[in-house]
């Protein structure tokens, strides 16, 4: 698995402690080095976590070769994830962001949003979302989105 900032690194350990899998997690170390508590997470729900790039693969290698103090990518991590799961016919590689699939499951935070304002009888002028690999901004915009082409809602 790679995780950008670590949330589906979490959900993807807390998946695996369930069904007693084993999980490793490269992690972009910008968020690795700022969010330790996702760390933790993941590491109490059995899963290793490795700041990306790592030494430990030829894609970490090469990046930390050039730039020692690389703060790391969502690229990296999945170069990293991809190369572990590649060498070991036993391992599988974990799709996480960034990808049609995770955003149609995302959307269920969007479709929840609209739910519980529709419960108070609001709807939001404006939907704000995080930005990085686009898992979260689809999830909570699109089904806001949906409201707009479907029924003009603004």
């Amino acid at each position: 698995v790679r995780a950008g900032a670590g949330q589906w690194g979490t959900a993807l350990s807390f998946a695996c402690s369930y069904f007693d899998l084993k999980c490793e997690v490269f992690m972009v170390r910008i968020s690795y080095d700022q969010k330790p508590y996702r760390k933790i997470l993941m590491n109490s729900f059995g899963a290793i976590v490795h700041s990306s790039p790592s030494k430990l693969t030829e894609a970490g290698k090469k990046i930390l070769e050039k730039e020692p103090n690389s703060p790391g990518s969502l690229g990296i991590a999945i170069s990293e994830a991809v190369e572990v799961a590649a060498k070991d016919k036993n391992t599988k590689y974990a799709l996480g962001s960034v990808l049609n699939h995770v955003l149609l499951h995302q959307t269920v935070i969007g479709q929840e949003a609209i739910k519980q304002l529709e419960k108070v009888g609001e709807s939001p002028d404006i939907v704000v979302a995080p930005f990085g690999g686009g898992s979260n901004f689809a999830g909570i915009s699109f089904p806001f989105l949906r409201l707009n082409f479907e029924q003009g809602k603004n």
